[in-house]
């Protein structure tokens, strides 16, 4: 029993794949979702990629695969690999269950799912076990994903004293007038084309930094959207060029220049800086090409001890303490069942890693002023991986990959977090103002 919208189809020209991928992340940006940009190529034939992006949509909904084959079809994250090797048939139904998220999630991905039809798959099929792909009746859709709520033992007590959602509570014209918003931003997001200006600052020299009082709260969000482009954009460009044989040093400094971030005309050249920041951060980059959850435990333990070498007597915050004991909790939890690959718990784990480094960046600076636009970004950042974690809570219960204990200690650990987060973020504005 579930809520599960299916979709697939055919890109009609893969070579619009980047224009692709750069729409969807607008979208993710704009909604606060989770993006990432993936390449993967076949060992035997590099050729034969797998583009496309993975998209955390809304808490509590599963991924969204929009990851392409090399034949142009929509394929699932467990199909990667026969994709890479040429053993798909035929284009596979992709699944995404919403029941456990909000009803806007689910109105969000089939407006996703249209918008991408129109412009980019024309043959895309969908099937909607709410029925609003075929009817866009919200009130049917409602009450859907209730009665599965509802009938899935445990799970509505736990969304009544835990507050994932709160639709059934709220008046149907708030409600729909917030679905109407939704829509809204799906369609104007994705019709746009995907280069924005840059984030213009009031500040003499351009940079935002000179004073801790300039740039207001909507520069800073775009300056941090601006910023998660241009990450996705390079790493997509670095996987292009090792597949095409570059070493990590070559794609790089290669990538650096194809999204025209060193080596501009009339500037003076930073490819060795470039350099010298990637063999800093070597180590790091071959972590990039193992499952991160598998050595989580030992990075952060890592990072206690480099630390204690550094010679640092200051303590860290106490909310990133609390934040990184959380990350240590839920993998054991996963080590324990044998799940650290489960779907679920990478998409809580990863929600879990954005809550420690937005807070990271905003709290960590005990030696160092932080620009208090940046830290109001990183604290929104932080509470965006706290929902997108706190969401995924409730389709592990259901599928009894948590017992009720650590479901109820979960919920409490994320949402004390989140309240303090959001206390955090109360006194930063306030400080701005004042």
């Amino acid at each position: 029993m579930g809520v599960t919208i299916s979709y697939r189809g055919s890109m009609a020209d893969i070579e619009r794949v980047e224009d692709f991928e750069d729409r969807v992340i607008d979208l993710a940006l704009e909604i606060g979702g989770h993006v990432r940009v993936w390449r993967s190529f076949c060992d035997d034939d590099p050729q034969r990629a797998v583009r496309g992006v993975i998209l955390e949509l809304y808490p509590g909904q599963d991924t969204t695969s929009l990851l392409i084959s090399p034949e142009g079809w929509l394929i699932n994250l467990t199909e990667i690999e026969d994709a890479e090797q040429g053993q798909l048939a035929d284009p596979p139904w992709c699944f995404v269950k919403t029941q456990f998220g909000a009803v806007e999630g689910h109105v969000a991905l089939v407006e996703l799912l249209a918008a991408l039809k129109r412009e980019y798959f024309p043959d895309l099929q969908v099937r909607d076990e709410g029925e609003y792909w075929e009817t866009r009746d919200l009130e049917r859709l409602r009450a859907k994903i209730g009665l599965v709520q509802a009938a899935i033992e445990g799970l509505a007590e736990g969304l009544r004293r835990h507050g994932l959602t709160a639709e059934a509570a709220e008046d149907p014209e708030i409600l729909a007038a917030r679905i109407e918003r939704v829509a809204q931003t799906v369609q104007q997001t994705l019709a746009r084309v995907p280069e924005h200006p840059p984030v213009l600052w009031d500040d003499d020299s351009g940079d935002g930094y000179d004073d801790l009082s300039d740039g207001t709260e909507a520069q800073w969000d775009a300056f941090f959207k601006e910023q998660r482009r241009k990450q996705e954009r390079l790493h997509r460009a670095i996987e292009e060029r090792m597949a095409r044989g570059d070493d990590h040093h070559e794609a790089f400094d290669g990538a650096m220049r194809d999204e025209g971030l060193i080596d501009l005309p009339g500037e003076p050249s930073l490819s060795d800086v470039a350099r010298e920041i990637l063999e800093a951060c070597e180590d790091e980059l071959d972590e990039l090409d193992e499952p991160w959850r598998e050595s989580l435990p030992d990075a952060i333990r890592d990072a206690d001890e480099e630390a204690l070498d550094d010679g640092c007597d200051d303590e860290r915050h106490p909310m990133i303490e609390r934040a990184m004991d959380l990350h240590v909790r839920l993998f054991d939890i996963a080590t324990a069942i044998g799940q650290q690959a489960n779907e679920n718990f990478q998409c809580l784990m990863g929600g879990a890693g954005e809550m420690l480094g937005g807070l990271s960046q905003a709290l960590g600076g005990r030696n160092y002023e932080l620009p208090s636009g940046l830290g109001l970004v990183q604290l929104k950042r932080s509470l965006r991986g706290a929902a997108f974690a706190f969401g995924m809570l409730f389709p592990l219960r259901a599928d009894g990959l948590l017992t009720p204990a650590e479901f109820e200690e979960l919920c409490e650990t994320i949402k004390s977090l989140q309240d303090d987060i959001y206390a955090e973020l109360a006194n930063l504005r306030e400080a701005r103002e004042g």
